[in-house]
């Protein structure tokens, strides 16, 4: 039977493309989730954090500027040797800007991931029921299926909801940080000894990101009802954290079942922050007298990398592996 005989007209409108698709799914989902109060709460407390780490770096080029108005206030509140102390410091970040300027930064950012990490954390418990297990709970992934998208173009689409919520959450907060840090120092030469820092948060936080992603994906997908997805993901990271704890008294490696021993490990290496105080010490006397005096379990004694970047790297990619494995057979079975 033809089929115009039937009334059929072909589309003579603007077909979209498949990235176009694929954005619609996650600018739907990026609607969904930012309607909720305390997710907006949890970004105003990064983007806040992120100002006050930028008038931290305000100030440090403030003290780099020997008329400025905080050199003059230290020294008529502090006394003569307050500014003393004040100018050695300034003289080694001007004359060391390779070590001092990358160590700072690194120091700022590894303090800073913790923070971040625990605001992913519960944005995830915000935000993961209205991944896969929203669709699951009320079939709207059968119409997604009816559609021309395939199983990839849907999960993609889903990944880019939590991914772009990270994103803006944990890692623009710190480059802008480090962009506008920068601009307010005495020297543009800065940006080019803080870009190793910047490196090295990038690929900490992006690491992150993506774990927190694929882990929360999993959850939703694993989670049919809408109600369950956010208990599920509280427990999952206190039974893994337990099962990590416990099993590392037996194994070395055990410790890293855990997605957050194997992020907070990564973060460690690379940050090497043990390996920045050793080069402070070696060039300012200063340092040696101030870690002298400090007891010796003070969390700055422990700063240095422990089993090194391999394990922690090998268990992250087996989690994103199965958590993508997870992933496409929940979303199969549907």
């Amino acid at each position: 039977m033809n089929v115009l005989s039937q009334g059929y007209q072909h589309w003579t409108g603007q077909s979209t493309g498949i990235w176009q698709r694929r954005w619609t799914i996650t600018r739907y989902g990026l609607q969904l989730c930012w309607q909720s109060r305390l997710l907006k709460g949890l970004f105003a407390i990064a983007w806040v954090a992120a100002l006050g780490l930028i008038g931290f770096y305000f100030l440090i080029g403030q003290l780099l500027t020997p008329d400025s108005s905080l050199v003059q206030l230290i020294t008529e509140n502090l006394g003569q040797r307050a500014r003393s102390v004040v100018n050695g410091l300034s003289a080694w970040i001007l004359l060391y800007p390779e070590v001092s300027v990358d160590g700072l930064y690194r120091l700022v950012f590894s303090l800073a991931s913790h923070l971040y990490s625990l605001l992913a954390f519960f944005a995830v418990a915000l935000f993961v029921p209205k991944l896969i297990s929203h669709d699951l709970s009320s079939n709207a992934i059968l119409i997604y299926n009816s559609k021309a998208l395939t199983r990839f173009d849907y999960l993609l689409g889903k990944f880019g909801i939590a991914f772009t919520l990270l994103t803006l959450l944990c890692l623009a907060p710190l480059v802008t940080v480090w962009f506008i840090g920068n601009l307010l120092s005495p020297d543009w030469a800065f940006f080019y000894h803080g870009f190793p820092a910047l490196l090295r948060m990038v690929t900490v936080s992006s690491a992150g990101v993506i774990t927190y992603s694929l882990l929360a994906m999993a959850v939703s997908s694993l989670a049919k009802r809408t109600s369950s997805a956010t208990a599920f993901w509280i427990l999952f990271w206190i039974i893994s954290a337990m099962i990590a704890n416990l099993s590392g008294k037996f194994v070395p490696w055990g410790r890293y079942l855990s997605p957050a021993n194997c992020l907070d490990q990564l973060s460690r290496h690379l940050y090497n922050l043990g390996g920045v105080l050793e080069d402070a010490k070696a060039m300012l006397p200063f340092f040696n007298t101030l870690f002298e005096r400090l007891p010796r379990r003070n969390p700055l004694n422990a700063m240095g990398p422990t089993d090194g970047l391999w394990l922690p790297v090998i268990f992250l990619a087996g989690i994103w592996a199965l958590c993508a494995f997870a992933i496409s057979k929940r979303v199969q079975s549907e």
